[in-house]
């Protein structure tokens, strides 16, 4: 018997487009998937809200890569690339500005 691990994939049918922060290129613009941070630890949960990242902001990448810096309400957030990588957002090119 053979035993093949399944992979969570976040681009196929029944994500919603959902991809990683850190998939994105500079420039882009998205919006937070509120799903994704409930899965974060409570720590990292509160201190994102705290910096203004919360359910449905829109953002813009100002730094791909580690840290990921992204501008949330005229404001830049450098995220650590273990966090980054854990926030999905939702692409959106017609966002306004962030």
């Amino acid at each position: 018997m053979v035993f093949i691990p399944q992979t969570q994939s976040n681009n196929g049918p029944h994500s919603g487009g959902r991809i990683p922060l850190t998939q994105l290129s500079r420039g882009q613009r998205a919006v937070i998937d509120a799903e994704s941070l409930i899965s974060l630890a409570d720590a990292d949960r509160c201190l994102l809200r705290a910096m203004g990242i919360h359910e449905s902001c829109e953002l813009k990448v100002c730094k791909a890569g580690a840290p990921c810096i992204i501008e949330v309400e005229r404001t830049r957030v450098g995220l650590c690339g273990s966090v980054a990588s854990k926030v999905f957002v939702k692409p959106c090119d017609g966002c306004p500005a962030a």
